[in-house]
């Protein structure tokens, strides 16, 4: 009996972070996190630190920290990596908005005196061929350089006036309100809004970093949370018994909402590719197994909410699968398309900026 006990417990430990060890695997072969949502390491990033600070207060299972420390190492691995490949196509990303600030304006208003001297000068190789004969290669030379530095300048244009919540979550509209739709659709639809810049705020922030700002950020960020746990604890904690409670419900919460990123990048991207089938699993048989834990170790009402929430948003990923996989793609529908992108564009034409990070895939069988 005490040696399946020592297995249950080293299985509490390590289990629930093999899949995300899979997606760490599958980011790294692929150099492209397009089918994982950062925001979900970071969720449980935040959720196992506190969950470490509430082991102060409260001795739980001893076998739930040591859960919470290789959560901390495994997201941060994870995050570091995800960081690490936005940064290698960062490059890219920095030289069209450099040349957007130095040239864009130039640029974009030069087509209309440039056109006007094409014109101009094709009028005159009209009238004179002999004269233009001379200088035609350098003409076309100039010609096709003028064309080429106004598309890019274009695009990069399009690129900066597109709102973000536009080009990200195809969601917005400057003229349409919420209440166009009326009703139950309405309300939907606002809380899809709301849940979509949310999510892309937290990302973009968390993006605009590097692997070791991050880390640094991170750690500052913990010590000053410890620092006033602490000071929680060493106040509150002497008049209310249960003081210790607050920290550990605000951690379970935290971790209750980790699968919602994933299932709006699945909407917005509609589909699955990219997302490992075992981090998945990962997700069900983890919550199916924690809800029945908590039943039978007859916990707080809080962890068995939250554990069937969890269950919930799961039923949700395994329905995006199916749909996805097999509805979707029966009817030769396999591209990754972005929420929106049938409809608007960071430009149009010649222009259009493809967003390589959120569309890229992968055509590794054992990903979905």
């Amino acid at each position: 009996m005490e040696v399946l006990k020592v297995c249950f417990e080293v299985a509490l430990v390590f289990a629930p972070h093999i899949g995300y060890v899979s997606q760490y695997m599958e980011i790294d072969r692929s150099r492209s996190f397009a089918g994982y949502a950062p925001v979900v390491s970071l969720i449980l990033l935040t959720s196992n630190t506190l969950r470490v600070y509430y082991y102060i207060g409260n001795h739980f299972l001893f076998a739930l920290l040591c859960q919470a420390v290789v959560g901390i190492a495994v997201h941060g691995a994870l995050l570091w990596k995800v960081l690490e490949v936005q940064a290698q196509q960062l490059p890219n990303h920095q030289v069209d908005d450099m040349y957007y600030r130095e040239y864009g304006a130039a640029a974009i208003a030069a087509p209309s005196s440039g056109e006007a001297g094409l014109t101009t000068s094709g009028s005159t190789q009209v009238a004179g061929a002999p004269a233009a004969a001379k200088g035609s290669s350098s003409g076309e030379a100039d010609a096709a350089a003028a064309s080429s530095s106004h598309a890019a300048a274009a695009a990069a244009a399009a690129m900066w006036q597109t709102p973000a919540g536009e080009a990200r979550s195809g969601y917005y509209d400057g003229d349409a309100s919420p209440a166009a739709s009326g009703g139950a659709c309405g309300a939907l639809e606002a809380c899809l809004r709301v849940l979509f810049r949310l999510e892309d705020g937290i990302e973009s922030r968390l993006l605009r970093h590097t692997p070791l700002q991050f880390v640094c950020s991170y750690v500052v960020t913990a010590a000053v949370v410890l620092a006033t746990v602490l000071l929680y604890y060493v106040s509150i904690g002497r008049v209310w018994g249960s003081a210790a409670e607050v920290v550990g419900y605000t951690a379970l919460g935290i971790e209750a909402l980790l699968v919602l990123p994933q299932i709006l990048r699945n909407a917005r991207r509609r589909s699955t590719e990219g997302l490992t089938m075992l981090l998945i699993l990962t997700w069900v048989g983890g919550d199916v197994v924690k809800v029945i834990y908590f039943v039978y170790a007859e916990q707080a009402l809080a962890f068995i909410v939250c554990g069937a929430f969890q269950i919930g948003l799961d039923v949700v990923v395994v329905a995006q699968l199916i749909y996805y996989r097999f509805l979707v793609r029966s009817r030769g529908d396999s591209s990754v398309v972005i929420h929106g992108d049938d409809d608007e564009h960071y430009g149009d034409g010649a222009g259009d900026v493809p967003r390589s990070r959120e569309a890229a895939g992968t055509s590794d069988p054992n990903l979905l």
